[in-house]
């Protein structure tokens, strides 16, 4: 092969190779997304899929009605916790098909859209083990002052096992005279695997 020649194939090579690389993904590439949405809307029957804690003086929940509008659609969750140190909470059981289904680490996160009012509450979103009743993941979220609007929460995992408890948790940090309140829509679980 001429030097010229030479020269040319081994640019040739250069640029093919350098093109496979600005071309090809970075990172493993996922091969899916599972999701679960749950929007609290009264025409799917929420209480039939959410299981109430109370432990002490708790007003709900109920999934229409509250102080303000749904963040989406018609439906969200709203409940009243009187005084510290009472608590309650809705919970209930997801199946993260992809576990049942893929070998390998699968990714999840759960999220929800909350608003918090009144005396003093904190909300914790909470991702346990059916098995053990332990957390798998967790997020506490302080009272963040008076909110007109929606903020998101969101925890993540790596997934060991294919079912989990979801639980959404208000506590009343403080000793009235208002109760602590919530109002929470658009729950989201989603999986990458």
């Amino acid at each position: 092969m001429s030097p010229l020649r030479s020269r040319l194939f081994r640019a040739l090579v250069a640029v093919t190779v350098a093109t496979t690389v600005v071309l090809a993904p970075a990172g493993p590439a996922s091969a899916g997304i599972w999701q679960m949405t749950d929007g609290f809307e009264p025409a799917s029957d929420p209480a039939s899929r959410w299981s109430p804690t109370v432990v002490g003086t708790c007003w709900g929940p109920h999934y229409t009605g509250g102080i303000g509008p749904a963040r989406t659609g018609t439906g969200f969750a709203h409940w009243r916790v009187l005084y510290r140190p009472d608590w309650c909470s809705i919970g209930r059981t997801i199946t993260l098909t992809p576990v049942v289904t893929r070998p390998g680490p699968i990714r999840c996160s759960a999220g929800v859209w909350a608003r918090l009012r009144g005396g003093d509450p904190q909300f914790a979103l909470e991702v346990i083990d059916p098995d053990t009743w332990t957390y798998i993941a967790l997020k506490t979220v302080p009272y963040p002052g008076w909110r007109a609007d929606y903020t998101l929460h969101t925890v993540s995992w790596t997934a060991q096992r294919p079912d989990v408890v979801l639980r959404l948790t208000l506590g009343a940090m403080g000793n009235g005279p208002y109760p602590a309140e919530i109002e929470l829509d658009d729950v989201v679980v989603q999986c990458t695997y």
